[in-house]
């Protein structure tokens, strides 16, 4: 017997849940699968800007938990420190797991809504009738299935929507360290070798760091114990760190950079990392995700109404047109802040920059978040101009590896 649903979301992570509130509260049928047991944990930055946080009370989530963060603070190769204020309210720094439960407990209020956990989905095949899945040994056909799996995500592939072609090879490590936060803000730590490291306060005893390096980065680490090569990029950061106890272990990731031809296809959706990925240096990620999941109640729930027995790729064009325009903004940001890292020259001007002018600092974050465009005339003008005052010949030297002829 083939049991049937309006939507089958594969992943619990953050985009699955978030998406699973989303599609019970417009009155479907949903059920979400996580081949995980709750809380599930991920590598990452587990700072969450300002528009997360509006998006998750929409979301109907309380972000009691964590710790506030007031905005980000950068430290270039040269030395030079630079603090953006959010102009648009407090982020937070949030463990992963903590967010996990906040986000559970949030859709287990929705009584369409059914959650299996330590559940992995068998994707069997697509037909008018709609897509059919096996979990737990049941046969189950849906109208929508919805791709909420990660970064490396089966139902991308299984679509037909990926794109393995990537320009970024990069990848992160996360580890929590049980220390009283030394600042409010997100601590973004540059280095010359082409890896950052990232402090986020995640409590009021407890920090996470996290390292991001690029490809190049290998001829530093091979042979060698992955965290003391990456710690050794930042002696100030280490030496305070020193003798500080983990509380965790190191979880890593990547490569990070995904793509995806296209965010949905006939009865297909995809959500948060699954539907294409570029970098976490923005930290970005979980409020793109959580809009994404806002959006489908216009974009998605009038497409599920004409109750069709598979919603057609047309049907859905209105989300893939909106998860373009929410990604666009944040891709366009994140490209600029990967050429601070591949070029220690113009990170070090650029901090100098956002020291000397800090409103402008605090008009790129808000555009980090999808508030105005970078390239903004006013904001892009002064950023060039305060650049061009002290730009040297040959300020792009020292790409990472370069001195070792890597």
């Amino acid at each position: 017997m083939v049991q049937t649903t309006d939507a089958v979301i594969v992943g619990g992570g953050p985009a699955g849940l978030a998406a699973g509130i989303v599609l019970a509260r417009v009155g479907l049928r949903v059920l979400l699968c996580e081949k995980k047991v709750f809380p599930v944990d991920k590598a990452c930055g587990e700072g969450l800007m300002p528009a997360g946080v509006y998006h998750l009370r929409q979301l109907g989530v309380g972000v009691e938990v964590g710790f506030p963060l007031a905005g980000v603070r950068y430290h270039s190769p040269d030395g030079s420190v630079a603090t953006g204020s959010f102009r648009s309210g407090a982020g937070r720094g949030i463990r992963r797991t903590a967010l996990s439960r906040s986000l559970l407990d949030a859709a287990r209020q929705h009584r369409s809504l059914c959650i299996l956990e330590n559940t992995p989905v068998q994707l069997e095949q697509r037909s008018p009738e709609g897509i059919e899945v096996r979990v737990g040994g049941e046969r189950v056909r849906t109208r929508l299935l919805v791709g909420a799996d990660g970064l490396r995500s089966g139902v991308r592939r299984w679509a037909g929507l990926d794109q393995p072609r990537r320009r970024h090879w990069r990848w992160g490590v996360r580890q929590h360290y049980r220390i009283a936060p030394w600042s409010d803000c997100v601590e973004v730590y540059w280095s010359r070798l082409g890896v950052e490291a990232y402090v986020t306060p995640v409590a009021e005893e407890q920090v996470g760091v996290a390292f991001l390096w690029h490809r190049e980065r290998r001829w530093a680490v091979r042979g060698r114990p992955l965290l003391p090569s990456l710690w050794a990029a930042f002696p100030e950061l280490a030496q305070r760190l020193q003798g500080v106890p983990a509380v965790t272990a190191a979880r890593a990731i990547g490569p990070l950079q995904q793509r995806s031809r296209a965010v949905v296809a006939d009865g297909v959706l995809l959500i948060g990392d699954a539907a294409g990925y570029l970098d976490a240096i923005t930290g970005e990620g979980l409020s793109l995700a959580f809009a994404q999941a806002l959006s489908l109640s216009e974009t998605v729930a009038p497409a599920m109404q004409a109750q069709t027995p598979l919603v057609s790729r047309q049907a859905l064009a209105r989300y893939q047109q909106m998860t373009s325009a929410l990604m666009r903004p944040a891709n366009q940001m994140t490209e600029l802040a990967l050429l601070l890292s591949r070029f220690p020259g113009l990170c070090n001007r650029v901090v100098r920059a956002f020291r000397a002018d800090p409103a402008l600092f605090q008009e790129l974050l808000a555009a980090n978040m999808g508030m105005q465009s970078p390239w903004q005339p006013p904001v892009a003008g002064r950023l060039f101009a305060r650049l061009l005052l002290t730009l040297p010949d040959g300020f792009l030297q020292g790409r990472p590896g370069a001195a070792t002829g890597q």
